[in-house]
């Protein structure tokens, strides 16, 4: 499952930019195939232009609850908080790890030291 879960907002956000795009793409071909003929160079001009008002109704959606997702990445609260995290727990593993070689140098230091008995 996502760490991130964004709002249907925002997802009928990416929907608009990618019905803008589609639609801005096939009038433009339109356009450039069909110049000659006015009436279908107009539609298509027309077209076009109303296509940009979904495109950026579409940025405005997702822009807004994206940049509110990805906020915190751009505070320096935020990395050294990360980095205080990480460097704790790096410093916790190699105590134990540390203490787990004194332990085991121990227990070889005893085993060589005791008598052997013939």
């Amino acid at each position: 499952m996502s760490k991130y879960r964004f709002s249907t907002r925002f997802y009928l956000g990416i929907i608009l930019i990618v019905f803008s795009l589609i639609i801005g793409k096939i009038t433009s071909i339109i356009f450039i195939f069909y110049f000659s003929d006015a009436y279908l160079r107009w539609i298509s001009a027309i077209v076009y232009v109303l296509s940009w008002v979904p495109f950026i109704i579409g940025i405005w959606w997702v822009g807004h609850e994206y940049s509110e997702g990805i906020k915190k990445y751009f505070s320096y609260k935020y990395y050294h908080q990360a980095v205080k995290l990480k460097a704790g727990k790096a410093i916790t593993k190699t105590r134990e790890l540390h203490q787990h070689v004194r332990n085991r140098m121990k227990s070889r230091k005893k085993k060589s030291l005791t008598p052997m008995k013939p």
